[in-house]
């Protein structure tokens, strides 16, 4: 009785172990932002390949597993001070081996170097130009950037979301990044100004991990990843979230296999020799068939090769890199290459950075239609291309895409023409255009000054003579004076004004001829002077020169002259009676500055931005009601420029204004 009852109490203990009658739970740790393996989705629960894996594991081995995602410092914090017991969606590496046992791998991924679009990139050697963005305790610190001497110039993130917006923002250059974590990130967040470049670099294997020391566990989610792997559920979620192993392992992993291969390769090879030898026979026959469509063909490529070398456009082909892989003959009479110094070149070599724009956003259109299943038909582009002595044509290419059996494009070919004349002849057309418009300004300029500013004088110099005429014999002598005096001033004003206006018609129809030569400043300066002193009388304004000295300046006499009369009538007009106007010439290395000044009314700094606008002339009336066209200012400095002068005005109102121009000594 006594060893029934101890019989049935180990079959009980047997039956009803702890284990099995309360399923264990586990906390499980891991980043809350890290698709496709571990993440927080939309609904607030958590999502990824490591998420789905670890479930199948848990349903198969009747555990419970509770998610507490976080940042991954988080994470990793919380799995060291063990208030988690498993860590998923983490990357094998020998400095986590020392606290970590780690499962046998679930995925291997590769790092790729995310860089901004514009920056140029010819090997590894350009990443030290760069500033880095490097992710907090992640493997690519120990496994590259500090072996390669990369971890000095850098900042932390704490996330790839988070390294590849400083990317996007400009705050960093690049960033070392598990492949397809990055493109998702790119693609989640739309960013235009990250690419790959490189080669792939750091094999990363994906595990799961427990802490050190519990096989208990660690078994468990070995045989689960094993078992997953067996019954192919683990390629079922792969597949699910798009996730595939690197070309790179998958061919390891077949390398251990191949002894077995070998083995069987071996009998088949005796069975192969047989096969083979029945083949010989009905190649023979074959090869007999073939040779006839090879005669065919070579003198079908003939043809094709006597139209392509002597046809005036040029025929080529690209591969999908954009490489050149055939050229035409008519390239070399168009742009002076030998075919040999352009094939295997880039397309982009020879063109200007808005051509492969232009080309790089109809490729980025055409990958897109490709993926919608549609083929872009063959477009026309019109590019600059390089030629050998530097210079620069213009082609008018036709280019299709040409593809391959799986649906991918694997090249381009088509059809490039010289365009430069026709191109001549449109610039040609818009310069015409251009001139076109400005006469038509200049003529409604003209028009204009006519209407108003030219017949004002006349109307005050016809009433004062008609009151002189009519009253001669009641006006005293001074009072005839003074008519007199004003008639003259404003034929002279009059005149002055003709003068710029017929001048200025000159210039903008290219019939003022400009004939610098050696010319005695002084000397005009005071010519100037005298003819103004009739002016400056009425208002009793001195005009003084305060040059001394014979300097001598190359300048065209009659521009000078231009010059100097509107300025010092200008100085003239805005000076109250009484007042000063000094004239002087300051000697430079290479120049000489010309200034006139006047203690008049002076202008406010908006007036002194718009004086030389010829959309904006400024004209106010003179101290004693003088009119002006503002157009003197304009021909000053046109005339200035043409000696490659410049001008400038200092003024405060109610101080005066100083004009300073600038002439060449030589």
């Amino acid at each position: 009785m006594a060893n029934n009852i101890y019989l049935i109490f180990i079959l009980l203990a047997t039956l009803f172990q702890p284990g099995k009658l309360f399923a264990q739970e586990y906390l499980v740790g891991g980043d809350s932002d890290y698709p496709p393996f571990t993440f927080i989705d939309k609904t607030g629960k958590p999502s990824g390949l490591e998420v789905d894996v670890l479930e199948a594991i848990a349903a198969s081995n009747d555990i419970k597993v509770n998610f507490q995602l976080s940042s991954w410092d988080s994470a990793l914090s919380n799995f060291k001070t063990g208030k988690t017991d498993i860590i998923i969606g983490i990357i094998f590496s020998e400095e986590r081996e020392k606290f970590l046992d780690f499962t046998i791998p679930i995925h291997t991924e590769y790092y790729s170097i995310f860089i901004r679009k514009d920056l140029p990139f010819n090997d590894l050697s350009s990443l030290y130009d760069y500033r880095l963005v490097a992710l907090d305790e992640d493997v690519s610190i120990e496994k590259y950037l500090i072996p390669m001497g990369l971890f000095n110039n850098y900042v932390l993130a704490k996330s790839i979301p988070e390294a590849l917006s400083a990317i996007e923002l400009g705050l960093a250059d690049y960033v070392l990044a598990p492949n397809l974590l990055g493109l998702n990130v790119i693609r989640n967040n739309k960013y235009q100004n990250i690419e790959i470049k490189g080669p792939s670099i750091i094999p990363s294997i994906y595990c799961m991990a427990v802490k050190k020391g519990d096989t208990q566990l660690l078994n468990i989610l070995n045989n689960g990843i094993s078992e997953l792997r067996r019954n192919g559920k683990l390629t079922e979620i792969q597949e699910k979230w798009k996730v595939y192993e690197q070309d790179d392992f998958k061919y390891k992993r077949t390398a251990k296999i191949i002894g077995i291969i070998f083995i069987i390769a071996f009998v088949l090879l005796i069975l192969v020799f047989i096969w083979v030898w029945l083949l010989r026979l009905q190649i023979k026959k074959q090869t007999e068939s073939i040779n006839l469509k090879n005669q065919e063909l070579q003198k079908s490529e003939e043809k094709f090769r006597i139209i392509t070398e002597n046809s005036s456009d040029i025929i080529w082909h690209l591969d999908s890199n954009f490489h050149l892989t055939y050229i035409s003959p008519a390239d070399e009479r168009i742009r002076g290459f030998k075919r040999e110094e352009v094939i295997g070149k880039s397309l982009f070599s020879i063109l200007k950075p808005e051509g492969i724009e232009m080309l790089m956003e109809a490729n980025k259109k055409r990958m897109s239609d490709l993926s919608k299943g549609i083929r872009s038909a063959p477009a026309i582009y019109e590019l600059e291309e390089l030629c050998k002595d530097g210079s620069w044509v213009w082609v008018e290419a036709t280019a299709e895409a040409y593809y391959n059996r799986d649906g991918k494009v694997s090249g381009y070919h088509g059809v490039s023409r010289d365009i430069s004349e026709r191109k001549k002849a449109e610039i040609l057309l818009k310069e015409r255009e251009s001139q076109l418009r400005e006469l038509n300004s200049t003529k409604d300029k003209l028009f204009s000054i006519i209407a108003h500013d030219l017949r004002s004088p006349f109307t005050a110099i016809l009433g004062l003579s008609e009151l002189l005429i009519e009253n001669i014999k009641d006006f005293k002598v001074a009072e005839s004076e003074e008519y007199l005096g004003i008639i003259n001033s404003s034929a002279k004003n009059t005149l002055i004004l003709l003068d710029n206006l017929l001048t200025w018609a000159k210039s903008q129809t290219g019939n003022n001829i400009y004939k610098p030569a050696k010319t005695n400043l002084t000397a005009i300066i005071n010519t100037i002077i005298e003819e103004s002193k009739s002016i400056a009388k009425i208002k009793n304004i001195s005009v003084k020169s305060t040059q001394t000295d014979d300097v001598e300046v190359y300048a065209d006499v009659n521009m000078l002259k231009t010059i100097l009369r509107n300025l010092i009538s200008n100085a003239i007009k805005y000076t109250h009676s009484n007042g000063k106007i000094a004239i002087s010439a300051v000697q430079n290395k290479n120049n000489i500055e010309i200034r006139v000044s006047d203690n008049g009314v002076g202008m406010s700094e908006e007036t002194q931005n718009k004086l030389f606008e010829i959309d904006a002339t400024v004209t106010t009336t003179g101290t004693a009601d003088e009119k002006g066209s503002g157009l003197g200012l304009i021909l000053c400095k046109e005339f200035v420029e043409k000696h490659g002068g410049e001008i400038w005005v200092k003024s405060e109102l109610e101080k005066g204004s100083t004009f300073i121009f600038s002439l060449p000594i030589n």
